[in-house]
């Protein structure tokens, strides 16, 4: 029960973050075709330095939060929890207009170093400048929004998370993409003027989400307010010392949200530095695909290991606590196994067919996109378990290990980008991110491996298990497509293209499945015995009975 009831708020909370990517992906291709690879760039410019400070300013509270509820909730002392939280709202607003202010006097160095120090390359100073100021009005309203997520999940109540993810996103998209066409197709105007109206879509969907999540507090108080009255306050601690244990268990999710940022700010900050070296005149287009398209799309499947390493850690927090190791080892195999069956078949189909799904999405007159993709691709499963790995290592109390190792691993992507991009391009900042997070997760499973007393060799079989499978069915497909059959794809045609990746999916699908069920994979999975003809008898009971 326990097993599933995590699964129940891990698919909430990732059909919820999953939804609000692929709308955040949706209006990817008409903004990109609108305002160009320049444009694109200089919206990243913005952006990046943003999601830093979100960061800073929410302090890790939604997790931090949530874990703190969880915990007093354990021992139904729901007052706490709550008195707590009303305190932290005042706090949560004063923290959000001191990085608003932070972020608007650091808008002009932050620009300077961007352009690579120079006054201007294709975008300028000014322009880099006026972006980010936009965008830093979000921040006075974001640390609210946390904190009344992170409250929510510690009641496990998911349901507000996600909607307001996908409302907020579905704003912001609509207001990206009218403004962006309003300004450019019917107005005129360059594409800088249209970013500047884009970047104030995340203040404006702030706004709407806030607002949505006080509508559902108000509902939430209105059902569990009787009992958080009735409840008798156990704990003795003053607020300032719950305070302290709120920010012992926040600060080292903030860390761990602004050092995993970092990795995408020291490209953000050395990417043109470093392609100036090989004299390039082409590096915010490089910059704008690598960190704008092809990150967006990346980002997908890693929604899949945020998803879980957010619903994770409540649980593993809980069986912790009451130091039920069997339990954690079982939420982890879990959690790493429904990862790698759904992420990696996504990872190779990218590989495989990068040319195409780059044609499909984007332009295919973009000479980098696709190889950009084709390298790109292997981090998502990376980072996913890093998600994983890193919320693990937050249920299990070891946050000051957890920092020595991602700083350790961020200080070896700082050390190395420049050098590794001036050398390789593109491919050296991938490579010095995966060089950062692999030891970062290396570190980790060795420490929970040692507190839990983890079954690593049970795990490595079953992932090993899943990662054969999926790269006998790439191999396959890729003799079939492009030696045996040798199928010359017309990439100037996105029906070409959608057709060849529709065909493919469905038959890699098909393989996968089939063979995940015939090899007892898809039973471990599922947590129980999957019958095709019960399946099909519901199936048919559910649509084809009731509808006559």
């Amino acid at each position: 029960m326990e097993e599933k009831s995590m699964l129940k708020s891990a698919f909430v909370l990732t059909f919820g973050n999953i939804t609000s990517r692929l709308l955040g992906l949706i209006y990817v291709f008409p903004f990109a075709w609108l305002v160009g690879q320049e444009g694109q760039a200089l919206y990243s410019y913005a952006y990046v330095p943003y999601v830093i400070f979100i960061d800073l300013a929410t302090l890790g509270i939604p997790l931090g939060i949530s874990k703190f509820v969880s915990i007093y909730n354990a021992q139904n002392d729901y007052k706490t929890s709550y008195n707590v939280f009303k305190k932290a709202t005042n706090m949560m607003f004063i923290i959000g207009v001191i990085m608003f202010i932070i972020m608007f006097i650091l808008s002009k160095p932050i620009a300077y170093k961007v352009l690579g120090g120079e006054e201007q390359l294709i975008n300028n100073v000014n322009d880099v400048t006026l972006v980010i100021r936009v965008i830093s009005t979000a921040l006075i309203i974001v640390p609210s929004i946390a904190l009344l997520r992170g409250f929510f999940q510690g009641f496990k109540y998911t349901y507000p998370t996600a909607l307001s993810q996908i409302v907020e996103q579905i704003v912001r998209v609509l207001f990206i993409l009218v403004s962006a066409y309003v300004i450019i197709k019917v107005l005129k105007l360059n594409y800088t003027t249209a970013i500047t109206y884009s970047v104030l879509a995340a203040t404006i969907a702030a706004i709407v989400a806030y607002v949505l999540l006080r509508v559902y507090l108000v509902k939430f108080l209105s059902k569990y307010q009787p009992m958080i009255d009735s409840t008798v306050e156990t704990n003795t601690k003053s607020y300032m010392e719950l305070f302290k244990e709120l920010f012992k268990y926040a600060i080292p999710i903030a860390l761990f949200g602004v050092v995993t940022s970092l990795y995408t700010l020291i490209d953000t900050l050395t990417f043109n530095e470093a392609y100036m070296k090989q004299n390039a005149l082409n590096s915010e287009i490089i910059y704008g695909t690598y960190a704008f398209e092809i990150n967006k799309l990346i980002m997908i499947p890693v929604s899949l290991g945020i998803g879980l390493g957010v619903s994770i850690i409540v649980y593993i927090s809980e069986s912790f606590t009451k130091k039920n190791y069997s339990m954690i080892n079982k939420q982890i195999y879990k959690a790493f196994q429904t990862c790698s069956f759904i992420i990696i078949p996504i990872v190779i189909t990218m590989m495989l067919f990068s040319n195409a799904l780059y044609s499909f999405l984007f332009n295919v007159d973009n000479f980098y996109g696709p190889k950009i993709l084709l390298s790109y691709a292997p981090v998502a499963i990376i980072l996913c378990f890093n998600h994983i790995v890193n919320a693990i290592m937050q249920g299990i109390n070891k946050p000051k290990i957890l920092f020595i190792s991602m700083t350790l691993g961020i200080s070896l992507k700082y050390l190395y980008n420049v050098e590794f991009v001036s050398r390789y391009g593109y491919n050296g900042a991938i490579l010095a991110t995966s060089i950062g997070l692999l030891v970062t997760m290396v570190i980790n499973l060795a420490v929970i491996s040692r507190v839990i007393k983890l079954e690593h060799v049970f795990l490595v079989r079953r992932l090993l298990t899943i990662f054969a499978l999926n790269i006998g069915i790439g191999l396959v497909l890729y003799l079939f497509n492009f030696i045996i059959l040798r199928i010359n794809v017309n990439y100037y045609s996105r029906f070409s293209c959608f057709l060849f990746l529709a065909i493919n999916t469905l038959i890699y699908l098909s393989i996968y499945l089939t063979s995940s069920y015939f090899t007892g994979l898809l039973d471990i999975i599922l947590g129980y015995t999957f019958k095709p003809k019960k399946f099909l008898h519901v199936i048919r009971n559910k649509f084809v009975t009731n509808n006559i």
